[in-house]
C-alpha cells in the first residue's frame, strides 16, 4: 500500500525495470492504453529510434521547426502506402543525391496562388543554366532554362523538334 524502491531494477515475468531503462528479453512489448500515448522529451523534443543499438530515424525540434532526420550516411527516407492490398513506395528521398524527390505518380498542385485554374502553380528557383529537365521513360529529352541571352526552351537529343500543338474544335492542331 506505499512507494517500493528497488535500487537494482525490478523483474517481472521477462521485463526488466532499471534506472532510465526498460528491458524486454524476448518477443515484441505492447504499450495498449485507452487514451493518447504522449511521448514528451524536453529539450528537443528529440525521439530516436534503433536497431540493434544503432540509430536509424531522430525526430527532434529545432527552432519551431519539426525535422525528420535520417542519420544513416546515404540512407533514403521513403513514404509507403497500402493500395488495394499492395505497398506502394509514394514518394522517396535519395539521401546519396543531396534529398532528391522521387514520386511513383502523378503529382498535384494546389493552393494559392493560383496561376492556371484548376492547376496551381509551380516555382523554379535556381541560377543560370537548366531550370527544368523533361525526361520520357528516364532519357532526357528537353530543357526548360535560362541565361544571359534569355529564356528558351530547348531539345537535347539530336534531330528532335519542339512542337507546340493546340486544340482547334475538338482538333488537335
Amino acid at each position: 500500500a506505499g512507494t517500493v524502491t528497488a535500487n537494482a531494477g525490478v523483474v517481472v515475468d521477462n521485463i526488466t525495470i532499471d534506472g532510465t531503462e526498460i528491458d524486454l528479453s524476448s518477443g515484441d512489448l505492447t504499450i495498449d492504453v485507452a487514451g493518447d500515448i504522449i511521448l514528451d522529451a524536453d529539450s528537443d523534443g528529440s525521439v530516436r529510434f534503433k536497431d540493434g543499438g544503432t540509430e536509424f530515424a531522430h525526430h527532434f525540434l529545432s527552432s519551431n521547426t519539426y525535422f525528420i532526420q535520417s542519420p544513416v550516411s546515404d540512407g533514403d527516407v521513403i513514404i509507403r502506402g497500402n493500395d488495394g492490398g499492395s505497398n506502394v513506395d509514394a514518394l522517396t528521398f535519395d539521401m546519396s543525391a543531396a534529398g532528391a524527390a522521387t514520386f511513383n505518380s502523378n503529382v498535384g498542385i494546389g493552393g494559392s496562388p493560383n496561376t492556371y485554374s484548376g492547376y496551381g502553380s509551380v516555382t523554379v528557383n535556381g541560377t543560370t543554366g537548366s531550370l527544368l529537365d523533361l525526361e520520357v521513360n528516364g532519357t532526357l529529352t528537353g530543357e526548360v532554362f535560362a541565361d544571359s541571352s534569355g529564356f528558351g526552351f530547348q531539345t537535347v537529343q539530336a534531330d528532335q523538334d519542339i512542337i507546340f500543338k493546340g486544340n482547334d474544335g475538338g482538333s488537335t492542331i
